[in-house]
C-alpha cells in the first residue's frame, strides 16, 4: 500500500499555537491500509531541547505544567528527563523532510498539532511542507459514528499517540470502505495520489 499520509502528534508545554515542544512523533500511513504494525513502517520521533524553544519565543503554561505533573512516570520521563534532545531547528528540519510529499497531513484536532507546527516552521523561516488543503482532523472522522477501535498505547508519548491515531483513521476508513459504495464501487480517496 502507498504511504500517502502523515499523522503528527506533539507533546507540548502549552495549548496555544506558540507552545513549546517536548517531543514530536509522526508516522507515514495509508488511511485505507492496515500496515501500521509492519516493521518497515516509516516513523519519526524526536525529543526537543526546551532551551532552543526559548530562542524562538515559544511559551509554557502553568496549567499545562500542572497537567504534566499528573501523568504517568513513563510519559514524564520521555517528555522531560530523557537527555537525547535536538535543537528545535534540527528537529523541524527533520520533520520537514519526513512530511515532504505527503498527500494529507493529520492530527488529533484541527487547531493544535498542525497549527503549532506551522507557527514553528514560520518562526524558523522555513516553508511548511504541506498546503492548507492537505490537513485533516481525526476527531471529525471519529464523529461519523464509527467506532475507531482505539488501541491501548502509552498515553502522552508522541510517537505512540501518532500510531494510535493513524490506526483509528484506518479503522474508520476501512469500515466506511467496506460498507459504503458509490455507483456500485467501494469508496476511494477523493484526492488522487501519485
Amino acid at each position: 500500500m502507498a504511504k500517502t499520509d502523515v499523522m503528527i502528534d506533539l507533546e507540548t508545554l502549552a495549548t496555544s499555537p506558540d507552545a513549546a515542544i517536548l517531543t514530536i512523533g509522526a508516522v507515514k500511513f495509508d488511511p485505507f491500509g492496515r500496515e501500521l504494525k509492519d516493521p518497515e513502517m516509516d516513523s519519526f520521533y524526536v525529543r526537543v531541547d526546551l532551551d532552543s524553544c526559548d530562542e524562538i519565543n515559544l511559551v509554557t503554561n502553568d496549567d499545562t505544567i500542572a497537567w504534566w505533573a499528573n501523568q504517568s512516570a513513563e510519559a514524564k520521563y520521555e517528555a522531560f528527563e530523557n537527555p537525547d534532545r535536538l535543537h528545535i531547528r534540527d528537529a523541524f528540519d527533520q520533520l520537514y523532510k519526513f512530511c515532504w510529499g505527503a498527500q494529507r497531513v493529520w492530527s488529533n484536532g484541527s487547531g493544535f498539532d498542525i497549527v503549532i507546527c506551522e507557527v514553528i516552521f514560520k518562526r524558523l523561516g522555513k516553508a511548511v511542507p504541506w498546503n492548507f488543503w492537505q490537513t485533516r482532523d481525526c476527531r471529525t472522522a471519529y464523529d461519523l459514528g464509527i467506532n475507531p477501535q482505539k488501541p491501548k498505547e502509552t498515553a502522552h508519548n508522541a510517537l505512540a499517540d501518532a500510531y494510535e491515531q493513524a490506526i483509528c483513521i484506518q479503522n474508520v476508513y476501512n469500515t466506511l470502505r467496506t460498507s459504503t459504495t458509490s455507483d456500485g464501487a467501494y469508496i476511494t480517496p477523493f484526492i488522487k495520489t501519485k
